[in-house]
């Protein structure tokens, strides 16, 4: 008599003829990748979790305005983990492997000049300062005595 595992085994393998992939794609082929966002009233602070990735494969850009910010790049399986593909079934799929895309429409113009990005651990954090503009109008010019 098969054991409660066996039979669950047995269950599932009949069920589950395909392997269930989970995923979200922007288009064709492109993950998008999940960040998480926060503001202060002087900055915008992106995060992202990357595992994998290696800094040659991101590209990160602003928009000509400096208020659009494009992240994007490829998380492959490192070239050290071997396994034979051919001779392996695939039974569940929740790792996003392949390019991911992200644009996000930041609040107000970003300060190229101090804008920060790290990757750490498998976490990509973006410090986006806002421009701080001249203000227009008067300026008091102060008149040494000699």
């Amino acid at each position: 008599m098969p054991s409660f595992l066996e039979k669950l085994k047995l269950t599932k393998e009949e069920e589950k003829k395909e392997a269930v992939v989970k995923e979200e794609k922007v288009e064709p082929d492109v993950l998008q990748l999940d960040v998480d966002i926060y503001q202060t009233p002087e900055e915008v602070i992106v995060l992202a979790q990357i595992p994998g990735a290696e800094v040659k494969d991101l590209d990160i850009s602003l928009s000509e305005d400096n208020d659009v910010l494009t992240i994007e790049g490829k998380i492959e399986i490192p070239k050290e983990i071997t396994f034979d593909k051919e001779k392996s079934k695939l039974l569940y799929q929740e790792c996003k492997w392949g390019k991911f895309y992200r644009q996000i429409i930041l609040p107000q113009e970003v300060d190229i000049e101090k804008v920060e990005a790290k990757l750490k651990k498998g976490v990509l954090f973006l410090r986006l300062p806002f421009f701080k503009p001249k203000l227009p109008g008067k300026r008091k010019i102060e008149i040494k005595l000699e």
